[in-house]
C-alpha cells in the first residue's frame, strides 16, 4: 500500500475470474479493483481485502479474528486496526449514517455484509498468459501506462532484467484487452534468435483492432524497431506494448522506465506493519510464506527483511529467489549470504534461460553490448556508489578515449546497466548490487582490478 492510503496490488484477471456488484459498486478481486458508477474507487489494501471477503461470504457472520486473518494474515494485530478499517470501508461505501446498507455488526458475534451481491464471470479476449501470483507495488505504473495507451499507439516499459517489465505489461493488457475489438495477443521474442522471423506474420494485423505485446525486445532491438515501426504505419488499429531493457527509438514511442519496487528507507528500525508498507516487503512476505507456511514477518526480524530488500534494489526477481531460501537459511543469516554467495539467486532450471538466475540475466545484457562497452561497465564497478560523468572517465579512461566512455554511460544507462538520478543539476550514476557484483568479478577476471582501483584512489585523492 502506498503512503497515501490507495492500495498498490494488482493481479492480472483469469478468463473466468469473478466481479461482484451490489449497489453502485463492482468489485474486481483479481484486479485489486472497486468501481462505483464505472469509475476506479480509492481504497486501501486492508480495507479492500475486508471488502472482498465480505461480498464472496455475502450474508454469512466473519468473526472478528476470521477478519484480521484475511486483512493481515501471518500478522498478530489489535482489534482496533480491523474497527479502523471497517469505518474507513463504510465510508468509502457511505454507509458510516444511518441503518447499514452493506455492512452489518452482529454485537458480540462479528460482522455482515447485507446488500445483495450479482456474481458474473469477466470474459477472456485475448491469448495472455495467466498471471498466477499477486503484483504489488505496481499500480501507479499500470495506471500510466494504460493512460498512455489511450493516447499514444506504442508504449515500451524499459528496465534492467528481473525488474518486473512483463508482469507489469501483462497486467495492463489485462486491463484493457476488452476495449480492443480482436482484443490483447501476446509476442514473447524471448525465443526468436533472428531477425528475419520477426515480420513473417505482421501482415495480418492490417485490418484489425487490438493490442499487441512485444515481450523481450533487447536482443532484437533493431528489428523489433522496424516491426513496431511497420505496424504503426501499416495497422492503424494496433497498439503496441513493447518491454525492453532499452527503448526501441522510434517515431511516437513512449518511453516507461521502471525502478525497484519500494523499500524502506536506511537508519530507520522498523516495525512490522510499517515495513509491510512497501511494496518489496510485501513480496518478500508473500514469496517466504510460499516457500515457509510458518513464516512471519514481525518487529524482531522486520529490520533484516527491508535490509535484505534494499540490497537486492527492490529488484523483483532477486527478492523472490532470495524470499524462496527462506525456509532452508532463516532471515537472520541472509543478509551475509547474499553478496558473496550469488548462487542464492538461481532458479529451477524449468526458469527461461535469461532469468533462470539473476546473474544469467546480468550476463545476457553484458553479452549484447561491444567489448569497449564491457570494458566501461566493469570498470565502473569500483565505485561502491553514486558517481558523476566526470569520475568514471577518470576511472575508466586506460585505452579508450574520454569522450567515448560518456558516449558509454551514456549506452550503459539506456540498457538498463546503470541506475540514473538527477542532482543538483547533474546526473548521478550507479550500478546495482547485483550488477556490480557480476561486474566486479569480470573486472577481476579481466586482470584489471587492481590498476583499475589506482585509477579510483588517484580521482579520489584528485577531488580531495
Amino acid at each position: 500500500m502506498s503512503h497515501d492510503g490507495s492500495s498498490d496490488t494488482e493481479l492480472p484477471p483469469p478468463g473466468s475470474a469473478p466481479r461482484f456488484a451490489f449497489g453502485p459498486f463492482v468489485l474486481i478481486p483479481e484486479r485489486r479493483l472497486l468501481l462505483e458508477d464505472g469509475a476506479p474507487v480509492r481504497i486501501g489494501k486492508r480495507a479492500l481485502d475486508l471488502l472482498t471477503v465480505f461480498v464472496q461470504q455475502q450474508g454469512a457472520i466473519l468473526s472478528k479474528d476470521q477478519l484480521i486473518a484475511h486483512a493481515w494474515p501471518g500478522l498478530v494485530v489489535e482489534e482496533g486496526n480491523l474497527k479502523v478499517n471497517i469505518a474507513a470501508l463504510r465510508r468509502i461505501l457511505r454507509d458510516d449514517f444511518g441503518e447499514p446498507q452493506y455492512i452489518a455488526t452482529v454485537i458480540g458475534r462479528g460482522y455482515r455484509f447485507t446488500a445483495p451481491v450479482q456474481r458474473t464471470p469477466l470474459r477472456a479476449h485475448n491469448d495472455l498468459p495467466l498471471g498466477a501470483q499477486p503484483i504489488f507495488g505496481r499500480q501507479a505504473a499500470i495506471a500510466s501506462i494504460v493512460q498512455d495507451l489511450e493516447t499514444g499507439r506504442l508504449v515500451s516499459i524499459v528496465g534492467p532484467g528481473g525488474i518486473g517489465k512483463t508482469t507489469v505489461a501483462l497486467a495492463v493488457a489485462h486491463e484493457v484487452a476488452s476495449a480492443y475489438e480482436h482484443g490483447a495477443w501476446f509476442v514473447d521474442l524471448a525465443a526468436v534468435s533472428r531477425d528475419a522471423a520477426l515480420p513473417a506474420a505482421l501482415d495480418r494485423l492490417r485490418d484489425r483492432k487490438l493490442l499487441l505485446v512485444l515481450d523481450n525486445c533487447e536482443h532484437l532491438i533493431d528489428a523489433a524497431a522496424r516491426c513496431a515501426d511497420r505496424v504503426l504505419t501499416h495497422a492503424s488499429h494496433v497498439r503496441l506494448l513493447a518491454t525492453s531493457r532499452e527503448p526501441l527509438c522510434i517515431k511516437g514511442e513512449r518511453v516507461r522506465k521502471l525502478s525497484g519496487m519500494s523499500t524502506p528507507p536506511a537508519a530507520i528500525r522498523m516495525r512490522a506493519e510499517a515495513a509491510l508498507e512497501f511494496a518489496a516487503v510485501q513480496l518478500f512476505v508473500d514469496r517466504a510464506t510460499r516457500s515457509c507456511p510458518s513464516f512471519t514477518l514481525s518487529d524482531a526480524n522486520a529490520d533484516s527483511v527491508a535490509e535484505i530488500c534494499r540490497r537486492l534494489d527492490g529488484i523483483a526477481l532477486a527478492i523472490e529467489r532470495v524470499a524462496a531460501r527462506v525456509d532452508t537459511l532463516g532471515v537472520d543469516h541472509m543478509l551475509e549470504y547474499i553478496d558473496d554467495h550469488r548462487h542464492m539467486l538461481d532458479e529451477h532450471p524449468g526458469s527461461c534461460e535469461r532469468h533462470r538466475s539473476l546473474e544469467a540475466s546480468i550476463d545476457w545484457s553484458y553479452n549484447l553490448l561491444s567489448q569497449r562497452e564491457q570494458a566501461v561497465m566493469r570498470r565502473l564497478a569500483v565505485f561502491s556508489g553514486a558517481f558523476r560523468l566526470e569520475a568514471a572517465c577518470a576511472v575508466a579512461a586506460d585505452g579508450v578515449d574520454p569522450s567515448s566512455i560518456v558516449e558509454d554511460v551514456a549506452t550503459l544507462a539506456a540498457k538498463s546497466l546503470l541506475v540514473t538520478q538527477a542532482r543538483d543539476g547533474e546526473m548521478d550514476y550507479r550500478q546495482t548490487t547485483i550488477t556490480r557484483a557480476f561486474a566486479l568479478a569480470k573486472l577481476a577476471a579481466s586482470g584489471e582490478l587492481e590498476s583499475t582501483l589506482r585509477r579510483l584512489h588517484k580521482n579520489e585523492q584528485h577531488d580531495e
